[in-house]
């Protein structure tokens, strides 16, 4: 069972993610409450304790798989300084979110 960490400032959101998550068969963590090396992130990059949050992931963990969902266009520099795997530009479908969560875990080297 992989563990991912999402980084979002909306509930419901977080709610749908988490949801997705545990779907696949997977452990879904929040920011607030995380400890350890999460084997992937999901994050808004738009908001910006999010991203600064990631930014700060990515050095610590620089091989752990990132997945930005955004409502907004990416900034280019945002996304290439967290080397995100994709950007889901917000409305996506669930299958779209499925995809991107299972291509980041098939990048990810679980370490538990």
């Amino acid at each position: 069972m992989a563990r991912f960490l999402i980084i979002e400032p909306h509930a419901d959101i977080r709610r749908l993610y988490a949801a997705v998550v545990r779907g696949l068969g997977h452990e879904p963590s929040f920011f607030d409450d995380f400890i350890g090396k999460p084997h992937v992130i999901l994050v808004e990059p738009a908001d910006p304790e999010s991203l600064e949050a990631a930014a700060q992931l990515r050095q610590d963990y620089p091989d752990v798989p990132i997945v930005c969902a955004s409502i907004f266009e990416p900034a280019y520099n945002d996304v290439e300084a967290l080397q995100a795997v994709t950007y889901l530009l917000k409305p996506f479908t669930l299958v779209e979110l499925t995809d991107a969560l299972q291509l980041a875990l098939s990048q990810t080297h679980r370490t538990s």
